[in-house]
């Protein structure tokens, strides 16, 4: 039976592309383009306009397309207006709180930077003894270690654009082009000028862009820009939920011999929404759990009341459209009709905010990282995952690298892809939950690989999988880790978690990233949490943001 048998919803492909025209910005000059390298099999049957012109009033969405072809695609544009009006939706959700509930946030922002300013002096300290110990061992700071490539090649360096560097998987990557003979650019949004990788030895140049969400013309342009002075030759976006469509995208823009590692638009759309993954596995043939795409509150409520329809089984009621505030609600159908009622009445469901019932999975919560080349894998790690994992370490799971390699295999796709899974407790089988088509922080487990780069600069060449060295130590995040013994009192894991792993961050080589992260970047986004008063839930350190209501 068809998923619009079970819930009287419009297919997938049925978007309004007007409706979806109307909330994307003007676009402007003409950029040449290129066509991408990282394209997979026409197996995914592509939406595409009849004739190839999309119906859009001329002018605004009609210029976007003359700058960025692939936008001139109906899963795209669908990524796109759903990004955009659950921005707008967050906005005016939060012009809605009071001026105590602003308040509160401002005093927890204010006594946090209390509390970081006194970690200070014990960061500093520890930095300096951690690198002068590094160097009396006979170890090098980064920023004097010689470039293979300057040696091999008279002194020329190519150039790779990182994007997303506030992120710490946006730093290993920058460390390991830098340690491969890369000249590394970071760019970022204007709201990120301030971050820790900007002071790594990595970093060659540092340029910040316009948010494509407020300004994507804006940010199409200076990303052509930036990439044609510096001559780049690599492109690595890493990219944040609501804006992997965008890094997609640019593609177009980016110089003709500039590789880039992203997911065509289309696909990246395709796997973006839940649902549409979702049928794209049942037709390869690969586990994922049962599913409904509801579009309003009303199909939800039906649903509820259908005990047949759910097979008398648990369903979980998340949002396809990523939402930092929802995300961990873990809501659950069949619900009693009054708690369904005010949850409903909390969240939006619409067509352009559609939400997924998804079959409820109770156990081993898994995730991967890989990286993919004309459907070869290239690079794979896999770790045991949380909705909040601030830990990461190989667990080497045959069943869900066998998974990855007939995924890829079957769509033939190149770029980076990170997958979530659960392994069910009541038939101990492997279920696909979601795929996000981006960077996953699973890279940081390649933290000590001395060839990771290679994926990135010569996938050609790579003749064996790339996956976490053996008896590579986990990564963490040393100050979380302060809060989480402060909260839990646990002494004994908290000393296993920090003698047997290392900080994702600290690197005593290039230990200003550490020290940027914590009393640079952090501080700056608490200082502008207590000018908005925008409620926060918490300080992620693994992609170096305060958590806000209506955040990316």
């Amino acid at each position: 039976m068809s998923r619009q048998d079970d819930v009287n919803d419009p297919p997938f492909f049925a978007f309004d592309r007007d409706s979806a025209t109307d909330i994307l910005q003007s676009a402007g000059s003409d950029v040449t383009t290129k066509k991408s390298v990282m394209e997979g099999k026409d197996f995914f049957h592509r939406s595409r306009p009849e004739n190839g012109v999309a119906k859009a009033p001329p002018g605004v969405t009609q210029r976007l397309f003359e700058l960025i072809p692939s936008a001139n695609d109906s899963e795209v544009l669908q990524t796109l207006a759903q990004n955009r009006m659950g921005k707008g939706n967050a906005a005016i959700e939060f012009s809605r709180t009071s001026l105590l509930q602003r308040t509160w946030p401002r005093l927890r922002s204010l006594a946090t930077l209390y509390i970081v300013a006194l970690t200070l002096p014990i960061s500093i300290l520890g930095c300096v003894a951690l690198v002068v110990l590094h160097i009396l061992r006979g170890g090098r700071l980064l920023a004097l270690s010689p470039h293979p490539t300057s040696k091999t090649r008279k002194g020329y360096q190519p150039t790779a654009i990182v994007t997303g560097a506030r992120m710490t998987k946006g730093l290993h990557i920058c460390r390991h082009l830098h340690k491969a003979g890369w000249r590394v650019v970071l760019v970022d949004y204007d709201r990120w000028w301030m971050q820790g990788s900007r002071l790594s030895a990595c970093c060659a140049a540092f340029f910040t862009v316009p948010d494509p969400e407020q300004d994507p013309v804006g940010y199409f342009k200076a990303i052509a820009s930036i990439a044609a002075r510096e001559r780049a030759k690599l492109y690595i976006p890493v990219s944040a939920p609501t804006t992997a469509i965008y890094d997609s995208l640019t593609q177009d823009v980016l110089p003709k011999d500039c590789i880039c590692w992203t997911l065509p638009p289309y696909l990246t759309g395709r796997l973006d929404d839940k649902t549409a993954f979702t049928d794209l596995c049942n037709k390869i043939g690969v586990q994922v759990p049962k599913c409904f795409r509801v579009e309003s509150a009303q199909q939800v409520l039906e649903l509820n009341d259908s005990p047949d329809k759910l097979a008398h089984k648990k369903y979980l009621l998340k949002s396809i459209v990523y939402d930092p505030a929802h995300r961990a609600d873990l809501f659950t159908l069949p619900s009693k009709a009054g708690p369904l009622e005010r949850y409903l009445g909390s969240i939006e469901i619409s067509k352009v905010r559609p939400w997924i019932v998804q079959e409820y999975m109770d156990g081993e919560e898994l995730s991967t990282y890989a990286i993919a080349y004309k459907g070869k894998v290239l690079a794979y790690a896999d770790n045991e995952a949380s909705i909040s994992c601030l830990s990461y370490g190989h667990i080497e799971s045959q069943e869900i690298w066998s998974w990855v390699q007939t995924f890829c295999k079957e769509t033939g796709c190149s770029g980076q892809l990170c997958f979530d899974y659960m392994r069910n407790s009541s038939d101990g089988q492997l279920y696909s939950i979601e795929c996000n088509p981006r960077t996953s922080t699973v890279i940081t487990e390649f933290h000590d690989h001395p060839g990771l780069a290679q994926a990135f600069t010569d996938p050609e060449s790579v003749q064996r999988v790339m996956k976490p060295l053996k008896n590579s130590p986990p990564v963490y995040w040393f100050w979380n880790e302060i809060a989480t013994l402060l909260t839990t009192g646990d002494f004994g894991t908290w000393w296993e978690t920090v003698t047997q792993g290392v900080d994702a961050t600290f690197d005593p080589s290039d230990p200003m990233p550490f020290l940027g992260l914590h009393y640079m970047q952090v501080p700056v986004l608490l200082v502008r949490n207590i000018w908005t008063g925008r409620p926060w839930k918490k300080i992620d350190l693994c992609i170096g943001k305060v958590v806000e209501l209506g955040g990316d």
